[in-house]
C-alpha cells in the first residue's frame, strides 16, 4: 500500500448520479446503494464518455464520520465548461475543493481494489499514532483511465 500527500491547486467539478447512504447500510446487500449506483452509471453514462476518461466517485455531505452518519456519493466524470456544469435530469454537479489530500493508490480487479484502498485509509486514520486529521468535507476515488473493472484507483482523503 502506498499513500502520499497531494495538494489540489484548483477545484475539480464533476457531474454524475448521486445516492445517499451510510457505511452500515453498505454492509448488507438489501440496503446497499453503491453497487446499484455504479451499475446505473456504467449502463447509462460510461459509453458516452471519451475513451480513457477518468471516472470519479465523490463522497461529500458527511453527517459526521466514517463510523456513523450518512453521506452522498456521486458516480461522475470531470466537466470543464459552464454549460457542462448545469445539472440536467437526474444528474448532479459536485465540486471537489482545492486543498490537501492523503492519496491511497491500489491496482487490480474492481471492486476489491476499491475496498482495499478504503480499508487501508480506515486502518491508517483509526491508528492512534496517525499524524493526519480527516476533514470529512470531500473525499474522492479517481479511476485512472476510466476502467471500472480492472485498473488503478487513487483514493483521495481530505486532510487538514
Amino acid at each position: 500500500m502506498t499513500s502520499q500527500i497531494k495538494e489540489l491547486s484548483e477545484a475539480i467539478v464533476c457531474k454524475g448520479l448521486s445516492a445517499r447512504t451510510t457505511n452500515n447500510a453498505e454492509i448488507s446487500h438489501d440496503t446497499a446503494k453503491l453497487g446499484r449506483l455504479w451499475q446505473k452509471f456504467y449502463q447509462n453514462h460510461v459509453k458516452s464518455l471519451p475513451e480513457g476518461e477518468d471516472i470519479y466517485g465523490v463522497f461529500h455531505n458527511y453527517e459526521s464520520d466514517d463510523l456513523v452518519g450518512a453521506f452522498d456519493v456521486v458516480a461522475s466524470w470531470k466537466v470543464d465548461s459552464e454549460q457542462d456544469q448545469q445539472s440536467a435530469g437526474n444528474l448532479v454537479t459536485v465540486s471537489i475543493p482545492a486543498g490537501k489530500y492523503l492519496v491511497f493508490s491500489e491496482q487490480g480487479r474492481m471492486p476489491n481494489t476499491v475496498m482495499n484502498a478504503w480499508e487501508n485509509a480506515w486502518t491508517y486514520f483509526n491508528d492512534p499514532s496517525c499524524e493526519h486529521t480527516r476533514t470529512y468535507q470531500v473525499d474522492f476515488e479517481q479511476y485512472i483511465g476510466g476502467n471500472l473493472e480492472f485498473g488503478q484507483i487513487d483514493l483521495y482523503i481530505g486532510i487538514e
